[in-house]
């Protein structure tokens, strides 16, 4: 069975203290599977548990080794910029961009980065630039290593859940537009500028906020500290009486790919419920005009006036809601697929598309 998982996606949610395993092989279809971890950071307990955690899942899996898989990192660990230097010729502008990354970043040694022309003046060159700490992808590597897993790609998880969303939608491959990819408990953004993840950025809440009998104070979505806490406890409760199966700490949530249920249009929703749920998706309107309003250096390179969006089926009308204010908001949300597929995993299937798609947010 060595040979059975052709390609693997890892993903270390630190927000759930979870790693998750996304494969696809010959005798197994896009299997997933989720194991818990204690560590609060990412130190050297935090590195055993992914050791501990890696081999184990070999052998839930009868593997002696896992020659292709991508690792997703939380976003948090990477940075994204744009830096502009005078236009002199490919090579004095190779120096003089080193120069303008030393001078913004004073820990530039510390950093492993990739830097991409984005636009080009008479004057002026602008480059884009993503990085993250050696040391800590060298951790990963190392362990990866030393576990029989060939560690071929790291990236960031949003880059990937874009990634995933150009493998379904060949329209993304070379758009311009806002991605927002709504689950239960998180939601994500990535600005696309021509097919590249330009930026991300991620609120602590999803379809959690999308109540249909209540408004939701937004101050609250952002406190969910006591989460955090009861998950941690149950998890510690958990490992405390755990016995020898080893292998039983894995998890197999019911992700499909794709996720086809009836839409539940306004005209069949009670007045008050769709008003609610509509006066909660407000948030995440809010949100994705003040991320564009803020981020006039990406939106400079190429107008967005479309938002493509990720979110279960019955709250599609929700987009046609906002949309009846587009003269307003100056955007349009559509559904990221036109049949009104829900895939709940984009991240994870992107991780299977870090090789074609956005090459250059790799390490």
């Amino acid at each position: 069975m060595a040979d059975s998982i052709l390609a693997l996606t890892v993903f270390v949610n630190d927000e759930e203290k979870k790693i998750c395993f996304y494969a696809s092989g010959k005798d197994r279809n896009n299997s997933n599977a989720v194991a818990s971890y204690l560590s609060a950071a990412m130190d050297a307990v935090f590195f055993q548990e992914f050791s501990r955690i890696l081999n184990l899942y070999k052998k839930k899996f009868g593997q002696k080794s896992v020659p292709n898989m991508s690792l997703l990192l939380p976003d948090h660990l990477f940075l994204t910029d744009m830096l502009t230097i005078p236009n002199m010729g490919k090579k004095a502008a190779e120096n003089s961009l080193g120069l303008v990354i030393g001078t913004v970043y004073k820990n530039k040694e510390d950093l492993t980065y990739n830097t991409f022309p984005l636009q080009q003046t008479k004057q002026t060159e602008l480059y884009g630039l993503v990085g993250a700490r050696k040391n800590l992808l060298q951790n990963f590597r190392e362990v990866c290593a030393q576990n029989g897993f060939g560690l071929q790609n790291i990236t960031f998880v949003s880059n990937a859940m874009a990634d995933g969303a150009m493998s379904l939608n060949a329209k993304l491959r070379t758009a311009t537009c806002l991605l927002l990819d709504i689950k239960e408990s998180v939601s994500r953004f990535a600005f696309l500028n021509k097919g590249r993840t330009l930026g991300v950025f991620s609120l602590p809440f999803g379809t959690s906020a999308l109540r249909q009998t209540e408004s939701v104070d937004e101050s609250q979505l952002f406190d969910y500290t006591s989460a955090k806490q009861l998950v941690q406890s149950a998890t510690e409760k958990a490992r405390a009486a755990e016995t020898g199966e080893d292998e039983e700490i894995f998890a197999f949530p019911d992700a499909v790919a794709e996720e086809e249920s009836p839409a539940v249009r306004s005209e069949n929703t009670p007045a008050d419920k769709a008003d609610f749920l509509y006066e909660n998706f407000r948030i995440f309107v809010k949100w994705t005009l003040e991320l564009l309003a803020a981020n006039e250096k990406i939106t400079a390179l190429g107008s967005i006036d479309t938002v493509y969006v990720n979110l279960p089926v019955e709250y599609h009308f929700l987009l046609d809601k906002a949309n009846a204010e587009q003269a307003e908001n100056g955007v349009v949300f559509r559904p990221m697929l036109e049949d009104g597929a829900t895939p709940k995993i984009l991240e994870m299937l992107g991780g299977l598309q870090v090789k074609q798609y956005n090459k250059l947010n790799n390490f």
